[in-house]
């Protein structure tokens, strides 16, 4: 990662720093973790996918909200944001191709295929952060939720106190990852690929308790469990992290697990001196190692996600000089209900409420 900016990203920088302070209080960025070091010390808040929902769902006198993320991630500021609140997205190139994975017809057309099959059964749909707005509306509507890498477990637990069955979108190593954590068995861990709806029996569906959606995150399916091995080898005093989103053996060979939010606290906490080793997008890891000289910062592997790279000093200077016209998020008004239904029973679930 370049942490040197050059004369034209240090004018941007500057600029927008100039435009936030004419702006105070009715500007509000939000940075996702996997951003660089420059972007996120622009950025109001930053934080995790999780984090970052509630703040944006917490904007009360912020009429303009630009999120330096994903497309998903933006969508869900745009669910959530109050009326006459807009937001913006620097570059509409920052998409996600997990969330893409799971396409509406797709999961409707599985969804009648579970619930014809067993009838009197409640079946609560979740599905990751990493989903389209649809894809939200769609469990919020079914009365399900959204979740994240930092609160799957509590969701799944709601989940499965309040009916019988969990579906899971659309990434199926967080899924399973989620589902090992609980103690599900793993013959009741059933993993749905959307290509293969037919050959599905009704003795298949009733005989699990978790539907996995087949699905998966780029950066993290890189991770595999020789690259934990390797890096074990070469640092053995290092404490290896891997995010929920990689392949179960790499959780499994891992010393802790856990979202970026906790990456960054288990970094921040750690003793000087300490080696740490983390298997998540390489941006990130390569920030945490310049903000925390004193210890040994190292990704098990270099695997960068190109979507969040999207985002630039550059196109969030010509963003604001556009602002609340260029690259706006909108959702429709059924969206906005049912999708905001499952992100807020995801924050009230996560905050005890």
């Amino acid at each position: 990662m370049d942490l040197i900016m050059n004369n034209t990203d240090l004018s941007s920088f500057e600029e927008i720093k100039n435009i936030k302070k004419q702006y105070g209080e009715k500007l509000v960025i939000l940075g996702h973790l996997y951003q660089r070091k420059e972007i996120l010390d622009l950025s109001d808040y930053k934080g995790d996918s999780f984090a970052l929902s509630k703040n944006a769902a917490e904007q009360k006198n912020a009429k303009h909200i630009i999120f330096a993320g994903v497309h998903f991630m933006a969508e869900s500021a745009a669910i959530l944001a109050q009326s006459g609140q807009i937001v913006q997205l620097p570059s509409m190139n920052a998409g996600c191709p997990m969330a893409d994975m799971a396409e509406l017809a797709d999961v409707e057309h599985a969804w009648n295929m579970v619930t014809d099959a067993l009838p009197g059964q409640t079946i609560i749909p979740i599905t990751y952060m990493n989903s389209t707005a649809d894809i939200k509306a769609f469990c919020g509507k079914h009365g399900g939720a959204v979740c994240t890498s930092s609160n799957a477990e509590k969701l799944f637990k709601w989940a499965l106190k309040n009916g019988d069955k969990i579906f899971f979108f659309p990434d199926e190593y967080l899924g399973r990852n989620t589902s090992n954590a609980l103690g599900i068995p793993r013959d009741k861990q059933f993993l749905w690929n959307p290509h293969k709806n037919e050959e599905y029996s009704a003795k298949d569906i009733s005989s699990a308790q978790v539907f996995l959606w087949r699905g998966y995150c780029h950066v993290h399916r890189f991770f595999s469990e020789e690259h934990v091995k390797e890096t074990r080898t070469a640092y053995p005093d290092a404490v290896i992290i891997a995010h929920p989103e990689c392949r179960e053996q790499v959780i499994a060979n891992a010393d802790y697990s856990g979202s970026t939010s906790f990456i960054s606290k288990y970094v921040e906490n750690a003793p000087k001196g300490s080696v740490i080793a983390i298997a998540t997008e390489v941006t990130m890891v390569d920030r945490l190692a310049v903000e925390y000289p004193d210890k040994k910062i190292i990704p098990v592997t270099r695997s960068i996600c190109p979507d969040m790279f999207q985002i630039t000093l550059k196109n969030i200077k010509e963003t604001l000089d556009n602002i609340g016209s260029r690259n706006v998020i909108t959702v429709s008004d059924e969206i906005k209900k049912f999708g905001g239904m499952a992100l807020r029973t995801m924050i009230n679930v996560t905050m005890g409420n």
